[in-house]
């Protein structure tokens, strides 16, 4: 788990508790724990897009109901510094925030994730990789990019790639594989849901929401008049259905609709400059966002630099033209707002997150490519995983957020001497009870990883050996 005090996953969880514990969309009560926050009217309010605070509300309000169930507090928010602390009537302080960041970042960003690399499964199925280019390209998504590392911090990147991503899926799905009346319902309604629910997760997958919508468009032009008009109203529903939430949020505060509480940022000035900060595409950010060894994409998933390889291969198969030009459009996108944005390093990130939600999209043709692969350049393609793998291991495990470093190579220089030294972030329970302190909090910290270890290699025998099976019988 990352650091449940960084000022943008601390704004959302303070939203989310203000919500349980007052009723009310300010955040005042928390709003010392972060300066990722508005000034409006007298009040306090997260910045955000309020999607995953409010996805957070059930789990946050089981996790108030656990914390008092088990001692009578006298006061919910007690400061040390920046930090939020729960003072029980014996005067223990403990860290509840942290509880319940732990909670609800595990049930919407990891969950969400894990949902997403088996939708790249499944889709990937239907294209024709076969079983192992499905696993390669879901294992490729899961655990050999930034998406594992977002997956365990309470921010939107890694819910909204994922929202993104299986909308898409749906959208194939009712494409490439007609089926009954009751299933163009379902999966019409939650293609417009989860397309729409992404905005409220993060304003700027707007765009990318919008060229899935007009991929599918697009392709079902040449349905019959019937199940176009069918698909499109349960669409149109479940889009109307769960933006919803955003536009009463807005008009609560500010009484727009349509506004944005970005504008009344204390503390990002920048915000006020062009369109929410967006200006137009930088040159040198592009370069450094793909190359530089301090935030190039490239340099923290090697893998990524066979995607182009991936998206040709994909392409010379007949029928899916129109599915590599919007998933290379969504990567474009991506790159080119992220280029665009003035504070385009994501406040001292360790990778460059606001690429995230774009993930997805290139893990899907490496599928492909696996499958249309020789043994040698899977052996290729193998190396380029396991380094990948690993560099993202060091990434969740030393920290996804780092403050403002200078420009350095962040995988040679920052994150592999602090990982072999042991500075593991945020070590679970679990661990704490087969380890003793001194492994835990020692030199040695790192072995503390030993049962993430044991889980990956156990899993990884079992995927093999199903392969094997699948080879065998085929």
């Amino acid at each position: 788990m990352q650091n449940p005090w960084n000022w943008n996953s601390a704004s959302r969880v303070a939203l989310a508790l203000s919500m349980v514990e007052e009723g009310n969309l300010s955040i005042d009560s928390y709003h010392r724990a972060t300066k990722d926050k508005a000034y409006y009217n007298g009040r306090y309010y997260s910045d955000k897009a309020p999607g995953m605070s409010f996805m957070a509300l059930p789990y946050a309000a089981a996790a108030k109901f656990g914390l008092n169930s088990l001692s009578s507090h006298i006061g919910w928010v007690e400061y040390e510094g920046d930090k939020i602390l729960w003072v029980d009537k014996k005067g223990n302080i403990t860290e509840p925030f942290r509880f319940v960041n732990q909670i609800v970042t595990v049930l919407t960003s990891g969950l969400i994730t894990v949902i997403t690399a088996l939708a790249i499964y499944f889709v990937a199925i239907r294209l024709g990789a076969g079983l192992g280019g499905s696993v390669f390209g879901a294992l490729a998504y899961g655990l050999a990019t930034p998406a594992w590392g977002w997956a365990t911090a309470f921010f939107g990147h890694a819910s909204a790639g994922g929202c993104l991503f299986i909308g898409f899926a749906a959208v194939f799905f009712l494409l490439h594989r007609p089926g009954s009346m009751g299933r163009d319902i379902l999966l019409g309604f939650v293609s417009g849901a989860l397309l729409s629910w992404v905005v409220v997760i993060e304003y700027t997958s707007a765009p990318a929401s919008a060229i899935i919508a007009l991929y599918g468009i697009y392709n079902a032009r040449v349905w019959e008049r019937e199940r176009l008009i069918r698909v499109f109203l349960c669409a149109a529903l479940g889009a109307v259905i769960f933006i919803s939430p955003l536009l009463i949020y807005n008009h609560a505060i500010m009484g727009d609709a349509f506004g944005s509480l970005y504008k009344y940022n204390l503390f990002f000035p920048s915000m006020k400059e062009g369109f929410y900060g967006i200006m137009y595409p930088n040159t040198d950010v592009l370069i450094k966002l793909l190359f530089s060894s301090r935030y190039g994409i490239l340099w923290f998933s090697p893998l990524l630099i066979t995607a182009p390889l991936a998206l040709w291969t994909l392409w010379r198969y007949k029928g899916y033209k129109s599915l590599v030009i919007i998933l290379t459009a969504i990567a474009v996108y991506y790159f080119l707002w992220n280029s665009s944005y003035l504070y385009w390093n994501g406040g001292g990130s360790t990778v460059p997150r606001y690429l995230t939600p774009m993930l997805p999209f290139l893990c899907l043709p490496l599928a492909v490519l696996w499958s249309r692969s020789r043994k040698q350049f899977k052996a290729v393609l193998l190396t380029l995983l396991a380094l990948s793998f690993l560099i993202s291991l060091m990434c969740v495990s030393v920290s996804m957020t780092i403050g403002d470093i200078s420009e350095m190579n962040m995988v040679a220089e920052f994150l592999l001497p602090r990982f072999i030294a042991g500075h593991i972030q945020m070590v679970s329970l679990p661990v704490k009870l087969i380890f003793p302190e001194s492994v835990i909090y020692g030199y040695y910290r790192h072995l503390a990883l030993i049962p993430l270890y044991i889980l990956i290699a156990a899993f990884l025998i079992y995927i093999f050996s199903q392969l094997k099976k699948a080879d065998r019988s085929g």
